[in-house]
């Protein structure tokens, strides 16, 4: 008689999800260090002239700031959800 394998599924271990929250504080604590830091020097960088640059004929006008960035973190979660749901798949498949 041939032994079968049985199938058990688990959950995350409690101490990693854990783990993963206290990360996720820390994250959040450098991140609202770092925008703290960024409006203080934004605005003693505000006292400093600032030079006017001439437009560029037929330059077409760069998009702000704020759109680049949530371009790219758009872009960024499609792909990493693609990844996720390619990897999930094939875990499933090999398991």
């Amino acid at each position: 008689m041939v032994a079968t394998k049985t199938k058990t599924t688990t959950e995350v271990p409690e101490i990693a999800v854990k783990i993963s929250e206290q990360m996720i504080t820390a994250v959040k604590q450098y991140q609202q260090f770092s925008i703290d830091a960024a409006q203080t020097w934004a605005k003693v960088a505000a006292a400093f002239p600032v030079a006017e640059f001439p437009a560029i004929p037929g330059a077409p006008e760069l998009p702000s700031t704020e759109a680049l960035t949530a371009f790219a973190f758009d872009f960024t979660t499609e792909l990493l959800n693609t990844q996720r749901a390619f990897v999930l798949q094939l875990a499933n498949t090999l398991s």
